[in-house]
């Protein structure tokens, strides 16, 4: 299927194994429609709209996202790395929840200062990902890899880090309420703190 030609809106369709490397989608309106082992690496989608739409075992690396919206979308088995969420509209929709992803690949790349108010970033690897200001109330993060990802003036209200590792949140400056952590990685928050730990 040819996204390049003349369509604006796609509706319940199936895109299956098609390529688009380094190539650009403008002004398309996507909804709910399904992409499986997709390749967009490096493609640069800007102002499209995806709506109920769930990506399966897609290559996202190094997409653009300037200007696209997202609602209701899953991410399934996909890798996204090096994604600047930062450049969507997402920040200006308070009500519907974005994106949701599982079993991906997140490395490298920026939510800074969104809303991803009970998104669900579950089974992951999330390595170097910044959450920097973001609104993380009621998230679930469970059983996912946070290498180097950095946390500072996150609202964690609610957030479920169950099985999560590798984690680097210090407690004093990061919003925890009622925020779920397993033993042994729960351990890091201590390490915040101006404390001494006798073993």
């Amino acid at each position: 299927m040819d996204l390049s030609g003349p369509a604006k809106e796609y509706t319940a369709q199936e895109f299956r194994g098609i390529v688009y490397k380094n190539a650009q989608v403008q002004f398309k309106e996507f909804d709910a429609c399904t992409f499986v082992k997709c390749t967009f690496s490096e493609t640069a989608f800007s102002d499209c709209k995806f709506r109920d739409c769930v990506f399966k075992g897609c290559d996202l690396n190094l997409i653009g996202v300037k200007g696209c919206s997202f609602e209701n979308t899953r991410f399934e088995d996909s890798q996204l790395i090096g994604v600047n969420w930062t450049d969507t509209t997402w920040a200006k929709n308070k009500y519907l929840k974005p994106v949701d992803f599982m079993g991906c690949i997140l490395n490298l790349s920026t939510f800074m200062n969104l809303n991803l108010k009970k998104i669900k970033i579950t089974k992951c690897v999330a390595r170097d990902v910044d959450f920097t200001e973001a609104n993380m109330t009621q998230a679930n993060c469970t059983a996912t890899d946070f290498s180097n990802s950095r946390f500072m003036r996150t609202n964690l209200t609610e957030a479920d880090f169950t099985g999560a590792t590798n984690y680097s949140i210090a407690a004093n400056l990061n919003i925890l309420k009622k925020t779920k952590f397993s033993l042994p990685e729960a351990m890091s928050l201590l390490y915040s703190l101006d404390i001494v730990l006798i073993e």
